[in-house]
């Protein structure tokens, strides 16, 4: 079973270790890692916890709707210039959090951390690397990908320790410092010398550079990704509301703050095997016929949630939302390839990008409404299981009939 990630190893290293590290160097941009400094942050300016959520939300729908129009540039520019945009973008979305002192200067931050963290790194790592392999383009995201989980485990603690030794605000410098001197300077030799890599796709001649506008509205003609929408929607926006309310949910369940702080492990773990397993399936079955099996353990784990108090309850939640989680990250970094080619792979990938984008921040304030509403979770876990039965259908659906015709580059 391990050959075949050996071989790639052994052939791509340097290709495969550029993609790992994108997605690790995703994490300041996350709500796992920026959850860390929201309490510290809004005791150091002032704001209450509703105040630091609704800046965060208006962040984040603000770099989501941005990310067409930065994401699409990767297939038009050279990838070491890309990349060397996007951290120092990053780095200076750290170095604004550093000196935020009031709310403007703080949803500044958030937007760019979001932007060029979760936005841009992510999309970095997928776009190129869905790009440059095609046999075996199923394989090379898992293990690329395998760079989610593992800044799940390490990067919390790296925060959590730079924040009680020095403090936020010199934390976010130390973190902007190392994307500059260290980060960047490994992504750029990784790919250096690699042309075929970091070389965007070759235009036919007589045709324009890929635009934001033809890509977007080229892929919204489509039957296929309206009826594929829904499943690629689900996850992020329920994983996201469950994981950010998790701690009311559990303690009205009788679960601890370190009880439920632990879970998170189990998620990365989780995450790890889908990831593992997702290679291999989808080079099998490819990744259109993956979408209706993808979110399967999720609403397994959402059914646990609903039903059960005990905290093993707590430990299947998360492992099985951590594997669907996988599952679509690979499912979703390769479908958009095999669909609509790679001649806009990065206009298509970061529209799509912009929906789940949306969908993290949307999820969160939705959940709110229903438990301050007074909503049980067990009602709710039915509610969100039959909304993601009926995404899975429209997947179904979404894999007959022609598929769309593979986009290339506008016309002169």
């Amino acid at each position: 079973m391990f050959s075949r990630h050996i071989k790639l190893l052994r052939t791509e290293p340097r290709a495969v270790a550029f993609g790992a590290f994108s997605a690790f160097l995703s994490s300041p941009g996350q709500t796992f890692f920026i959850a860390l400094f929201v309490a510290p942050i809004g005791a150091s300016l002032g704001y209450s916890a509703a105040e630091m959520g609704a800046i965060y939300l208006a962040a984040t729908l603000s770099s989501a709707s941005l990310l067409p129009f930065v994401g699409h540039w990767i297939d038009r520019l050279d990838l070491r210039v890309y990349v060397s945009l996007a951290v120092a973008g990053l780095a200076l979305a750290c170095f604004s959090a550093s000196i935020a002192i009031n709310a403007a200067m703080l949803f500044v931050a958030f937007l760019l951390l979001r932007m060029c963290g979760q936005g841009l790194m992510t999309h970095i790592e997928t776009t190129s690397v869905a790009r440059y392999f095609t046999l075996d383009r199923g394989l090379a995201l898992s293990v690329t990908s395998l760079g989610f989980p593992v800044a799940i485990a390490a990067t919390p603690v790296v925060a959590a320790f730079l924040i009680h030794g020095f403090g936020w605000r010199l934390s976010y410098a130390i973190v902007g410092v190392f994307l500059l001197v260290a980060a960047l300077p490994v992504l750029v030799w990784l790919i250096a010398g690699h042309r075929r890599f970091f070389m965007p796709a070759e235009r036919p001649a007589g045709t324009l550079a890929p635009r934001a506008l033809d890509g977007m509205r080229a892929v919204t003609k489509t039957r296929f990704f309206w009826l594929a929408v829904p499943i690629l929607l689900f996850m992020p926006f329920t994983s996201t509301a469950l994981t950010f309310h998790i701690e009311p949910v559990g303690m009205a369940k009788g679960w601890s703050r370190e009880l439920i702080a632990s879970g998170f492990s189990t998620m990365a773990l989780g995450n790890f095997c889908g990831l593992f397993l997702s290679g291999f399936v989808i080079d099998r079955l490819t990744a259109r016929r993956m979408l209706p099996v993808i979110n399967l353990p999720f609403f397994c784990g959402i059914a646990v949630l609903g039903l059960y108090s005990g905290p093993a309850a707590l430990f299947v939640f998360f492992a099985l939302m951590g594997i669907s989680s996988g599952l679509v990250q690979t499912t979703f970094g390769s479908v958009w390839a095999e669909v609509y080619g790679v001649a806009r792979l990065g206009t298509v990938r970061s529209f799509a990008a912009m929906l789940m984008v949306a969908g993290t921040a949307a999820g969160p304030a939705v959940l709110g409404l229903f438990l301050d509403a007074g909503v049980p979770i067990g009602t709710i876990s039915l509610g969100l299981i039959l909304a993601g039965l009926a995404a899975t259908l429209m997947s179904l659906f979404a894999l007959t009939g022609r598929m769309p015709v593979q986009i290339e580059a506008s016309p002169r």
